[in-house]
């Protein structure tokens, strides 16, 4: 791969520069490759957001401690930094080994790879952008939820749910049973463009490994929950606004970033209806979902 290319993000232009050998944008070209776009030239200006590689220049020192997530065997941290952007860590439990760490910039548009001890040709690299591309995207109107997006007859909806309830089995039942595409089995990235809400699929899909780099006008958001029964209603504003927050993607620790996040979802619950979905994992299930969204 070259030093540097642009992708498009959820619609989004974004550059990643100074990369070589054994890093993460070298190593996983595959994930990048239907992101790509012309290459452009400064100004820096035009980029959205850009990836930088600094393996020597951990220069800042981690302040504050911001957040603190257990994840299995890892911890993952965020600290303030000096400047006031912030210093993301994912570390072992057992002995705060540091194992990655990003800087990501006080304007939140710029992410910089400071190190990686992790021996993975770069995978955990690239896949724990996961975490921090959603955070910077907000500054481009992008909403990024935990679940799955899918794409049928040309109009798209969102299926939401706690994890291991069975959003990734509902998913899949519609792309067997209907012909449906999963933009993305785990994440799913929208942005008001023309007037409407246009979800995106994105290079980092979860453990469901299903992502295709394609767009669709939004439809519903639906929050998935199991049930004897299969059943599906429109729910009330305060219950809809409840359903989203559970799903959507924020720093909770920045109240620049929480703000922007609640402008974005106040207009975004204003205008995409939510449905609730209590079901089990049979065909039903998507003919019942089916009739609703057919109704919207």
């Amino acid at each position: 791969m070259a030093a540097s290319c642009t992708v498009s993000f959820a619609g989004l232009k974004c550059r990643f520069e100074n990369f070589g050998s054994s890093t993460f944008c070298d190593s996983w070209q595959w994930k990048l490759d239907p992101y790509l776009i012309p290459d452009e030239r400064p100004p820096y200006a035009s980029y959205a957001l850009t990836f930088l590689n600094r393996p020597a220049e951990n220069v800042h020192t981690a302040g504050e401690q911001l957040s603190c997530v257990q994840d299995g065997f890892f911890l993952r941290q965020v600290f303030r930094r000096e400047d006031d952007g912030t210093l993301w860590r994912y570390v072992r439990r057992k002995n705060g080994e540091s194992l990655l760490s990003f800087s990501v910039s006080p304007a939140w548009d710029e992410i910089a790879l400071l190190s990686d001890c992790t021996k993975s040709s770069g995978q955990m690299a690239f896949e724990y952008l996961t975490h921090l591309f959603p955070a910077c995207a907000l500054s481009g109107g992008v909403l990024t939820f935990h679940g799955a997006l899918v794409e049928h007859r040309g109009c798209g909806f969102i299926l939401s749910a706690a994890s291991g309830t069975g959003k990734t089995t509902h998913a899949r039942l519609w792309r067997d049973c209907r012909q449906a595409l999963i933009l993305n089995g785990d994440r799913a990235s929208c942005r008001k463009t023309e007037g409407r809400w246009t979800g995106y699929g994105l290079p980092w899909s979860g453990t469901s490994g299903e992502q295709i780099n394609r767009s669709v006008q939004i439809r519903a958001f639906v929050q998935l929950e199991r049930g004897e029964e299969n059943e599906v209603c429109r729910v009330g504003a305060e219950e809809a606004l409840i359903s989203l927050l559970s799903g959507v993607q924020c720093p909770a620790w920045d109240a620049g970033r929480t703000e922007r996040m609640l402008d974005l979802l106040s207009g975004f619950a204003g205008e995409i209806p939510v449905l609730r979905l209590r079901c089990r994992p049979d065909e039903e299930a998507v003919e019942v979902l089916e009739r609703a969204l057919e109704e919207i």
